[in-house]
């Protein structure tokens, strides 16, 4: 496997996570949201959002130590939870569509990954 396709597979991979983790916080707060004081959880994504930024801005060559750092993401979480501010009430409406969003990207880069592999597959084995 060749680097970019090493780096497009981490790369995805992490973005995965993003929208995996958006999908869990969005649940959680729909859960709470009957709770009474229950405050909406966030998801801070910047740090990996700017390395899926440097990993889509990278190409086929460059920078060596972006493939460690997608790797180093991929064994933490991809964003950093936090409560939103004191009397934030949980807006039921925008949880679901959080939740939404993320189930389609989840969905959408899955289906790319396995068109990435097919695309893979069939270089190494061919068409018969």
């Amino acid at each position: 496997m060749s680097g970019s396709s090493d780096l497009t597979t981490q790369a995805v991979r992490l973005a995965l996570g993003i929208s995996q983790q958006r999908a869990d916080v969005a649940g959680r707060n729909i859960a709470s949201a009957s709770t009474p004081g229950a405050q909406p959880m966030h998801v801070d994504f910047a740090r990996s959002q700017g390395l899926l930024e440097r990993a889509a801005g990278n190409g086929a060559a460059g920078d060596s130590g972006l493939f460690q750092a997608l790797a180093e993401a991929l064994s933490q979480p991809a964003g950093d939870e936090h409560a939103a501010l004191a009397g934030t009430a949980i807006n039921l409406d925008e949880q679901v569509a959080d939740m939404a969003t993320a189930s389609l990207e989840y969905q959408s880069l899955t289906e790319s990954l396995n068109r990435h592999f097919g695309l893979m597959r069939l270089a190494i084995n061919g068409r018969g």
